[in-house]
This record gives C-alpha cells, structure tokens and sequence, in this order.
C-alpha cells in the first residue's frame, strides 16, 4: 500500500505540475504540485540522510501550512511513523516527542530537545535526529493519532497507510469529491478528520485546497469567493459563528457544507436550510476508525442523524435498550489495528501495538464510546457519550488531563474540569478549585498557560470549600452543572 499513495501522488504531480494545489490565504500564495513535489522529495532525502526509516517515531508540528501535504508523503514513503501533533504548547510537544520515543522532529519552532543525532533542512522545515533512551520502534509506514490528552500517556491509534488511503477513497465517493473540488481548509490538518477529508483527496486525486491557519468567520466567505472554494468540511462551533453573524449568502462555488467532530444545533442547521438554502451535512467519524457514516441527504431530519455506513465499513449497536439505544461498534478498511502504548523514557524501548486499557479495539472492529439507534432505513442517530471527553470548540479535551495540571498548582487541594454549554464554542470548561491557600483565576490560568494548548485552558474557574458528594458520597456531577449554569462565567 505505501507504493499505492506513492504512485497515486507521483501520478497527480506528473499530470498537473503546473496546476495549483494549495492557495495559502494566511501567506497570500499559490503552491503548485510541482511545488509540492519538489518539497516531497526534499524531505524524503533528508529523512533518508538521517537514517529515519522503517518504524522510526517522527513528530510533526506544522500547523496548517502548505509543508503538510509533501510531508504526509514523504513519511509514509520512508516507512516512518508519523505523529502529527496540532495547536500545542512547548511543555506538551516535548512530553510528546520524549514520551513517544521520537526519533526525530519536524518543525520550524524552537523547542528544548532532547539530545540531537544530526539535521537537515526540507521545505522550510528542520528536520531534527535525536538520540533518546529508549526509543521506540512502531510499525512500517503509519501516522500515529493521539486521541487524548499530551501531559499523560496519550492513546495513539495507530492507523497504517492502508486504513489512510481507504479512509480517503471513501471520504470521495461518499461525498462526490472531485479533482475539480476545492477544499476550504480551516479545521488542524494533524486531526483525523482533515486526513481523510482534506489531505488524502489531494494526494490521491489531486483535489485542491483553500488553506487559513484557523477560522476566521468574518473572512470565510471573502476566502471561499476568493479561492473557488467547492467543499467546507467545519466543525459545529464554525457553522454557529457563521449563523450569528447573519451571513446574508454564501460564494455560488460552494456545493458541499459539512460538519463532523460532535452533534450540531439542529437550530443551526434550520437556519442554514432556510436562510442560506444549503443542507448542512453530518459526518461522524473518529480518530481509531477513520469515517464511519455520512449523511448524503438533502432533506432536514428531525432527529438530526449522522446518515449511513461510509463504503466498505459496517456499523452495529452493541447490547442495544428497549429503545434500540447502544454503544456503537464499527468494522471497516478503514479502521485502525489498535493503540500503540506509548512509554514514558527508562520504560520498554519498544512499544508494540497494544490496545492501552483493553477499551475500544474487539472483535476486529472497534467499539467507540458513542451511543446510537439505527432506524430500519439505516440510518444512524447519535443519542449521546459514554465517554467524560469535552468538545471544545470541535476539539476533544480530557478533563483528566486538565484535573491533573490543575493539581500540581501549590496551593490547589483538589480539582475538577466539566463542561458546560456554550453558544460560541460549543462547550466551555469551568474548573472547580478547593484550594488551601489565597489563590486567584489569574494565578492559576497563568499556570495552566504554560503547560496546556489555550483551548484547553479552563474559561471558568469556580472556588468551593469542598467538592459536592451525593448521596453515595461520589462527587455530584449535578450539583457541579447547576453551579457552572448558576455562576457568571
């Protein structure tokens, strides 16, 4: 399969070298795929110069630039282990890239790593070797997918260049896109989403992308106009933005709206029917499984469902209520083998493939933490989460995560992160603070600012002399959500 992406990339540059690939609307410039490739081969020979072959951890921190694309290729043409991390402080890429066993780095950022082996420059990247104890040896040509929280032992679903072209070949058909598509790119590109529905269609066909940084909803429809945009994968909170700010049309070029990442306003998508005359169309995937559904309809269902099976996966509800509600199992080309165990340095040098708690990955499929029906028309409707994860803004946190920063703050004596509802973001966190000492929000936020992403930083922070217990003396997750709803954030 690596030969696989590699011909169908070789391919596309060969036949459309002077085409534009890329329109960088945060730099003001176009990158044909010449360009691309040109950067392609550049980073595949310095990864070959340091020796970074088959099996070797490789972190890249990019952001959404032009450099991802090539990059992508290029490590799954070495035979690389790719772990694209996002929007990340200096303290989570580190405890990353040492946890991880990383044996080098791609960035343009200045970052205090460990011993060095040797560097090259690609692309206008740094391609930095490391000597670390303990490095880790993975599979052949994957990208790893962190799907928890940095600061502890992240979960990495490990999806081979297999799971990443078929994830991709279903994203086109399922949802009609072209090589004459352009994709206005604005959720991360290191998030699994934007592999399939971004990355994957223009290495594979050479559809094209309008790139920004990040989402800027009073740019977005100059942007769309500007590029041609054809398709706008989001996530919830950026179709929100647009409803609040009364977008009065959208450019005539853009055919496809789609939103993934957790449930949209069914009053945002009404909107949009309405006012827009566009159908917003859900799609539900997840990071250990790629695509799992899409709804191709044009007609506004009430439950909103995530639509049917994408091609070649199969979904079940596992031990379903009398109501047909369970939790929903996924088998598919598409889904990930397992989660790599990601050490800590001083323990096993090598990692293998090994599910981390036993959760997720059985009977050859995965079971996510979603809960859903399947009416008799196939079609999918999500009810709700086992999980504690909290969309941020798209983005999945893990209180835990926070909790655990929370209480290495001198002065905190216990913590718990919630989240609550949000009309901009979805949801927010609001920590709740039992301290032992005079401490302050700005106190504790400006220590939260060095070791966690600012989507991760607490919006709210309420002080308590003792966290609520119920009646069974376990902490009162209700008592917490009507504090939350009853204090000003």
């Amino acid at each position: 399969m690596p030969s696989l992406l590699d011909d169908r990339f070789e391919r596309v540059c060969r036949d459309a070298r002077q085409t534009r690939a890329i329109l960088d609307l945060t730099e003001g410039r176009s990158i044909t795929f010449g360009d691309l490739h040109e950067q392609y081969l550049g980073i595949r020979q310095a990864l070959d110069r340091l020796h970074l072959g088959a099996g070797a951890a490789v972190v890249a921190i990019t952001g959404n630039r032009p450099v991802f694309f090539p990059l992508v290729a290029a490590c799954m043409s070495a035979g690389a282990a790719l772990i694209p991390l996002g929007e990340t402080t200096d303290d989570e890429a580190v405890s990353v890239i040492t946890k991880s066993g990383a044996r080098a780095v791609i960035t343009d950022r200045t970052l205090p790593l460990p011993r060095t082996a040797g560097a090259a420059r690609a692309a206008g990247m740094r391609i930095v070797a490391l000597r670390q104890e303990g490095t880790a040896a993975y599979p052949a040509s994957v990208v790893l997918k962190l799907t928890s929280g940095s600061t502890d032992v992240p979960k990495a679903a490990v999806a081979g260049v297999a799971h990443l072209v078929d994830d991709g070949r279903h994203v086109i058909d399922a949802m009609g896109i072209t090589a004459a598509d352009v994709n206005a790119a604005c959720i991360p590109l290191s998030h699994s989403y934007a592999l399939g529905n971004i990355v994957m269609p223009l290495l594979l066909q050479g559809t094209a992308v309008a790139l920004r940084q990040s989402f800027n909803p009073s740019q977005f429809c100059a942007d769309a106009a500007a590029s041609g945009a054809t398709v706008f994968p989001g996530v919830p909170f950026m179709f929100d933005r647009l409803r609040g700010l009364e977008v009065e049309a959208l450019p005539a070029s853009l055919r496809l709206l789609i939103t993934a990442g957790a449930r949209i306003d069914p009053a945002t998508v009404a909107w949009f029917h309405r006012a827009l005359r566009r159908k917003v169309h859900s799609f539900f995937g997840s990071s250990e499984t790629g695509g799992i559904s899409y709804d191709e309809s044009e007609e506004i269902a009430d439950p909103i469902d995530v639509g049917r099976a994408m091609p070649e996966t199969s979904i079940m509800i596992r031990q379903p209520d009398a109501a047909g509600r369970g939790r929903i199992f996924v088998t598919g080309t598409a889904v990930a083998g397992a989660y790599a165990r990601v050490y800590t340095r001083g323990a096993a040098a090598n990692p293998d493939v090994e599910a981390v708690d036993g959760g997720g990955f059985v009977d050859g499929g995965f079971l996510t933490g979603d809960v859903g029906t399947i009416g008799a028309d196939g079609r999918l409707v999500l009810t709700g989460r086992v999980s504690a994860s909290i969309n941020v803004a798209g983005r999945k946190v893990e209180p835990a995560e926070i909790e655990r920063v929370l209480r290495d703050v001198p002065g905190v004596a216990e913590a718990r992160v919630i989240g609550a509802s949000c009309d901009r973001r979805g949801q927010r966190l609001v920590a709740f603070i039992v301290a032992n000492q005079v401490l302050s929000s700005i106190d504790i936020r400006r220590r939260c600012a060095r070791l966690l992403s600012p989507h991760k930083i607490p919006r709210q922070f309420i002080f308590l002399d003792r966290l609520p217990l119920d009646a069974r003396g376990k902490m009162d997750r209700r008592a917490l959500e009507r504090l939350a709803a009853a204090t000003p954030g």
